[in-house]
């Protein structure tokens, strides 16, 4: 007997979750995250070191490249740290851009404060928005304020400065929230680049040891100027009520290496989002990546971690998956360094068309698919649960179906249709290759079987009509 799935958002396996629209008067019982800008909301977020972007290493070297990062398909541009770097106990030769000097200034190995207004200005006209990394937690041990504020940092029991507790940032000193002077001056830098110069928001490192109480003041503030992005380097679910737009979902990044390579079943997705769905206020926004500046650097380049094929197949979940997709600079070429931190290490943008054109792709499909944006997410059953992961994201008449070989193996599996069917409210239909591999179109009624062959780490999207 057909049974006909109720089309609403709640949070549970086989049924639509994460990627649910909420309002806060649809929201009676459950605590909704804040309702974040459409731009926000439907973003893809590039990630630009600039040592390592460009030769020059420098403002004018992403300004020149700009047109290429919009025919990419990127919507949001955040630039690590781009302040003077501390040179006393200085990380590596360059030091290390979280090492904040002077908050109100540019570093001058990136140019001067008019080349940085001019990629603004210029981001801007080419329809970006450009977020700056914040480093509230700590600064350099030769920012001025150690001299003028002693009494803004967390001391020992002799009165000695030190970094933060429980790590080995020993270049950095750690500033002391407890002091309300040091609120009111890290919501003016925060004022300054927002007001003053014209940034659309923040990413904020290591916000979870900054008290949340600042942030939402913080944000209070800024709502007053203008709608900004604020991106947390964190995973608290109270980030989301108020003072954040987004969070890291290092959820699924540290569990997908054990599904990729290990043993682990493509189904253990489905209990990630479920816990997340019951964690995290309904409409939460999580960054998905498959690599970023700490992942790269300390962990693997993409390419190395997932290997060539699984890093498209990683890429293709995290950017179609419900939450805000990131893509770290030179992933878009397969790049194969680590780029460190404390040194210049250049991308070799002449390698890996391969790589750029499957991004543009696939950042073509989200930027012009709702479902893809906003849409609901419904886990789809596959008689292969162990390799596959499927899914269906759906918005009004936008069906865009995914499956993804998460296994080095080829696999031949069925769908379930009548699943599919119903959530579309359909008796047939049929599926049209948008990108990957697989047949090019698939036709079926209701009680069909649909048959797909995927090879190691391959993927398919169909849209169905």
């Amino acid at each position: 007997m057909r049974k006909t799935l109720l089309m609403i958002c709640i949070f549970a396996v086989g049924v639509f979750i994460s990627g649910c629209e909420t309002d806060r008067d649809d929201m009676p019982v459950l605590e909704s995250a804040r309702i974040s800008e459409d731009w926000v909301r439907e973003a893809i977020i590039y990630e630009v070191y600039l040592r390592s972007f460009s030769p020059e290493g420098d403002f004018a070297g992403l300004e020149e490249r700009l047109p290429e990062l919009k025919d990419l398909g990127v919507t949001v541009l955040w630039l690590m740290p781009i302040h003077p770097v501390g040179e006393e106990e200085r990380k590596g030769t360059l030091g290390s851009p979280y090492s904040v000097r002077d908050y109100f200034d540019v570093n001058p190995e990136f140019g001067t404060m008019e080349d940085f207004e001019s990629l603004l200005e210029s981001a801007h006209e080419h329809g970006f928005k450009l977020i700056l990394d914040l480093v509230a937690n700590h600064t350099a041990w030769d920012n001025p304020l150690i001299e003028e504020h002693p009494d803004w940092y967390v001391q020992d029991d002799e009165g000695n400065i030190v970094y933060p507790e429980g790590t080995d940032w020993w270049d950095v000193a750690d500033l002391n929230y407890d002091n309300p002077e040091v609120w009111d001056y890290m919501k003016e830098v925060m004022r300054f680049w927002v007001e003053d110069v014209g940034v659309d928001g923040f990413r904020c490192d290591v916000s979870e040891l900054v008290p949340l109480e600042f942030w939402e003041e913080a944000r209070d503030m800024l709502d007053e100027i203008k709608p900004v992005m604020m991106l947390s380097e964190g995973a608290e679910p109270a980030h989301h009520l108020h003072a954040f737009d987004i969070t890291y979902s290092w959820n699924i990044y540290h569990n997908l290496a054990d599904i990729i390579h290990g043993d682990a079943p493509a189904i253990v997705i489905d209990n990630l989002l479920e816990t997340e769905a019951a964690r995290y206020p309904a409409g939460s926004l999580r960054m998905r990546f498959k690599s970023n500046h700490d992942e790269n650097a300390w962990d693997a380049p993409a390419v190395e971690k997932w290997g060539p094929k699984g890093a498209r197949a990683v890429g293709v979940l995290v950017t179609t998956m419900p939450g805000v997709p990131l893509l770290y600079n030179g992933d878009e070429v397969g790049n194969p360094k680590r780029l460190e931190l404390f040194e210049k290490v250049s991308i070799d943008w002449d390698r890996g068309e391969e790589y750029r054109e499957f991004y543009s792709q696939l950042f073509e499909l989200y930027n012009t698919s709702t479902s893809f944006q906003r849409g609901n997410f419904m886990k789809i059953g596959t008689t292969n649960e162990n390799s596959i992961y499927s899914f269906l994201r759906t918005r009004n008449d936008d069906h865009k179906l995914v499956l993804i070989n998460l296994k080095p193996d080829t696999i031949t599996f069925d769908v379930d249709v009548n699943s599919i069917l119903d959530a579309v409210q359909k008796q047939s239909g049929t599926f049209y290759k948008v990108l990957g591999t697989g047949q090019e179109t698939i036709s079926v009624v209701y009680d069909d079987d649909m048959t797909v062959t995927l090879s190691d780490h391959e993927y398919v999207i169909y849209d169905l009509d």
